[in-house]
């Protein structure tokens, strides 16, 4: 797939796409597959990208439409295939607003948060409409009662009392209020964790061999950083996620503006917290420390942050530890601490 061809861009092109299609369509693949995208698009530019997301699109249509036109009496797709289509268009969206090549391009962390405030501005409405559905609501129950039974299976309830929570807990009607609330509450700030995670990811990959005589500038982790004027919008979110959990905003009629607290909260949390882990990456190099001691550490980090009880704590502290920044001058160069 590296290997350059002498027939011109367009086999590396069809390489790219088929490469997305199979990792789409692997199941966990989802969440990778618009990397070889963005590889596409450090190597070859913006253009390749649109023909390459196009061709992936009229795949994805074909194979999702296949059975409607080549099989008789069967249905078109359900609400749950509509969704499905709609929101990989988003993301495919997302990917080509990251790479617009505007004349007077801005920071890269602007154009993700543009794409991911055209995502929730495509799919949020789309999703409201289909809610309210008779079919989709009798889609949604039939998977949840499939989803509750299989939970149900592998956790055979028992004496104790924690299984039989559990047991409560794995009941459709509540799993399927969890995971509204959760999507509703996380939309966007999950969309950019995968935009911002595929692109880095893509830059990283794309790097390794550019076909044009000059090599971008790929991102550093350790750079990055915020600025001040950042916190105030983390600080009206917080006081409205605060509000929505004391005063219950989503059962008095302001439920918009409570998601709105929760999905902006969470994108700030998570940009601060990728300044923390800026800090941290500052520092192993700074004191040039081994490169496996840092993937240790990201490891680390992910095992607690999924842990019950690390967990809240872990994902709090990295970005308390980039609003710090704010205040106190974490990174300074080897050259300067003597001074300093």
């Amino acid at each position: 797939m590296w290997q350059r061809s002498s027939r011109g861009p367009y086999v590396e092109i069809l390489l790219f796409t088929l490469s997305s299609l199979l990792l789409y369509h692997t199941g966990v693949g989802f969440v990778v597959f618009l990397v070889p995208l963005q590889v596409l698009a450090s190597r070859r530019g913006v253009r390749a990208l649109a023909l390459a997301e196009a061709a992936f699109f009229l795949v994805f249509l074909l194979i999702r439409f296949w059975p409607t036109l080549f099989a008789d009496g069967h249905p078109l797709p359900d609400l749950l295939g509509a969704s499905e289509i709609a929101i990989t268009g988003v993301c495919l969206i997302g990917m080509l607003v990251v790479n617009l090549p505007l004349p007077r391009r801005p920071r890269t962390l602007v154009l993700l948060l543009a794409a991911s405030g055209i995502g929730g501005a495509l799919l949020v409405p789309f999703g409201l409409v289909v809610s309210r559905m008779p079919a989709f609501q009798a889609s949604m129950d039939q998977l949840f009662g499939e989803v509750s039974r299989m939970l149900s299976t592998v956790f055979a309830p028992g004496a104790d009392g924690s299984t039989a929570f559990f047991a409560q807990m794995v009941q459709p009607a509540r799993l399927r209020a969890m995971t509204e609330a959760t999507l509703l509450r996380s939309f966007v700030a999950d969309y950019l964790v995968l935009i911002t995670f595929s692109w880095w990811a893509g830059q990283a990959g794309g790097r390794r061999r550019f076909v044009y005589s000059e090599v971008p500038e790929g991102f550093r982790l350790s750079r990055f950083r915020l600025e001040s004027g950042w916190l105030w919008p983390l600080i009206l979110s917080g006081a409205v996620v605060l509000a929505d959990l004391f005063l219950g905003l989503s059962g008095r009629g302001l439920s918009l503006l409570a998601y709105a607290g929760w999905n902006v909260g969470l994108v700030l949390l998570f940009l601060f917290g990728l300044q923390g882990m800026a800090i941290v990456m500052f520092l192993f190099e700074k004191y040039r420390l081994p490169r496996f001691l840092w993937l240790l550490f990201v490891v680390g980090i992910v095992v607690l942050a999924a842990s019950p009880g690390a967990g809240v704590f872990v994902v709090l502290i990295i970005p308390v530890l980039g609003i710090s920044e704010n205040w106190i001058r974490l990174r300074v160069p080897r050259s300067a601490a003597p001074t300093e």
